[in-house]
């Protein structure tokens, strides 16, 4: 089954308010001191309080040997695999979803919602191509955006085109590294003036401290994407190494892409 299991599904509109000045190495911030004292005895406890919900990044990958289908099966799975991605949808789980568009490992992506990362995997783990070894979930986050970025679309069932970049720990990457920080203020700037005009989607960190720093989705084609994030801050200084794919969501979900060839 080469196709992409995907098809496209009407997004939600989202205030993310994180910031993606993060670098993935983030400290955890802690309450002041004698802040129990401080606390009114009206203020509901952080275990009354509801948890707050974040952004996971989902890559659905294609197993190395995943089993072999009849097109009757794989029909029969592509069907399962659609009707559960309407559920999650309809139960303001699953934000986002597109496939990959150069049939390789990498077959697609879902940004889900979720209070953690585990309640986020046992979601994407609930699709029926993956409990039928077809796919496998790599979940990574939370995920920082900025707001405004993502939109509710009104033309779910049509594709636009982008350029998904996923930005890996680079050879010089240091969390140490006294420039650092300045780094990533110039790193911040330079996306932010992309995003101002349109070039750059969305973009934003994995605040889960791992090899794989963030993402960016570019609505500009693959090769003029690769030459903008060539003058990033981070990638010039050895950072990030950055792994372009083509991939495509549902127009009007993020600022506009190319058309689906």
């Amino acid at each position: 089954m080469n196709k992409p299991l995907f098809a496209p599904i009407l997004i939600l509109a989202l205030a993310f308010p994180v910031s993606f000045a993060q670098s993935g190495e983030t400290t955890r911030g802690a309450a002041p001191e004698s802040a129990s004292a401080q606390k009114p005895a009206s203020t509901p406890t952080s275990e009354e309080q509801p948890a707050k919900q974040q952004l996971f990044f989902v890559l659905l990958n294609r197993p190395a040997n995943p089993p072999q289908l009849s097109k009757e099966d794989s029909d029969k799975l592509q069907e399962k695999h659609m009707a559960n991605i309407r559920k999650l949808h309809s139960e303001h789980k699953l934000l986002v979803a597109g496939p990959f568009l150069d049939d390789g490992v990498l077959r697609g992506i879902f940004v889900l919602q979720a209070i953690s990362l585990a309640e986020a995997k046992s979601w994407a783990d609930s699709d029926p191509a993956i409990k039928a070894g077809r796919l496998q979930a790599e979940v990574h986050g939370p995920w920082a955006i900025p707001p405004g970025r993502i939109h509710e679309t009104t033309t779910p069932n049509t594709l636009e085109q982008y350029s998904l970049l996923l930005a890996d720990q680079g050879d010089k990457w240091d969390p140490k590294s006294s420039g650092l920080q300045d780094l990533i203020k110039r790193h911040v700037a330079y996306l932010t003036g992309l995003m101002a005009n349109n070039s750059l989607a969305v973009a934003g960190p994995f605040l889960d401290g791992g090899t794989l720093k963030g993402v960016f989705i570019y609505a500009a084609p693959l090769n003029e994407a690769l030459k903008l994030e060539q003058e990033d801050p981070m990638v010039k200084a050895g950072n990030f190494k950055i792994a372009a794919h083509p991939w495509a969501t549902a127009k009007g979900v993020l600022a506009a892409g190319q058309p689906l060839k």
